[in-house]
């Protein structure tokens, strides 16, 4: 598990990075409390209060749960050929 920690709240920013000091990367799913933000929001995602213990436990279930980028992006590619040769088929089909 590689996470990355980008909260407005010092006090949260600062829990968050003793909590998971091993499993801090540059290149982790962000954990945040910015709702606005694209990852793992605190309060959202992860039911507050917490403990290290209960933190693990729901950081393991999401991040299991959710989908890699590269699953993410394979996903909308296929979409987007699907929808593409569609659009071919649907174009010369008329003429």
């Amino acid at each position: 598990m590689k996470v990355k920690i980008e909260c407005n709240s010092p006090l949260l920013q600062k829990t968050l990075e003793s909590f998971l000091k091993e499993y801090i990367s540059e290149d982790g799913i962000i954990i945040t409390d910015d709702p606005e933000k694209e990852g793992i929001v605190i309060g959202k995602d992860i039911i507050k209060p917490f403990s290290k213990s209960s933190l693990l436990l729901q950081l393991e279930k999401l991040i299991d749960t959710k989908p890699t980028f590269e699953e993410e992006f394979d996903k909308l590619f296929e979409k987007f050929k699907k929808d593409l040769k569609k659009l071919i088929k649907d174009y010369y089909g008329k003429r």
